[in-house]
């Protein structure tokens, strides 16, 4: 079956041409290619040339080894401990998560009073706190050095049977008739 397909290709004059037009499509590529990467080496070796002290380090050894160590402690994806959660007497009622961050906004209650607009970099009047970050359903507070959060309360929703109809049936322009 195989033979069946393929020795069209090669033995009707169509065929031929269509394989003649393949390798010279591939040859061009190639060429293109291999010309290319030979242009880029070239521009690397004069990159070099021009600028041997940009290729080395400034650093020493001792000072890369130093850093490299230091890499576990730096938390590149977050820390692995759960922030505590604030014990100070503010409640949180909303918050406006944006991207960037500087556009996102929270509404703190303190002390049982109407909420406030607050935003990253802000600190409530009554307790002193900063405002360290938002999250989508909470903010995170820099409590004397310490960092806390301050969740979000979410009330369950709670139904109370059918829902009642806007309209009264006869008057929601169809007639009974």
């Amino acid at each position: 079956m195989l033979n069946e397909i393929i020795a069209p290709l090669f033995t009707t004059e169509w065929g031929q041409r269509a394989g003649w037009a393949v390798l010279i499509c591939a040859a061009l590529l190639f060429t293109g290619t291999f010309f290319q990467t030979l242009y880029n080496w070239h521009d690397d070796v004069v990159i070099i040339k021009t600028h041997p002290h940009s290729a080395k380090t400034t650093l020493g050894d001792e000072a890369v080894m130093q850093m490299i160590q230091q890499i576990p402690d730096q938390h590149l994806f977050g820390s692995n401990q759960a922030l505590p959660i604030t014990s100070l007497q503010i409640r949180l009622v909303g918050v406006i998560k944006a991207v960037p961050e500087a556009l996102s906004h929270v509404i703190i209650s303190e002390e049982g009073k109407p909420g406030k607009v607050y935003q990253v970099g802000d600190t409530l009047p009554s307790s002193g706190v900063k405002i360290h970050s938002i999250t989508q359903d909470g903010v995170v507070l820099e409590n004397d050095g310490h960092l806390e959060k301050l969740p979000l309360q979410r009330t369950p929703l709670q139904f109370q049977g059918e829902p009642k109809p806007l309209l009264p049936a006869e008057t929601n322009g169809r007639s009974n008739e």
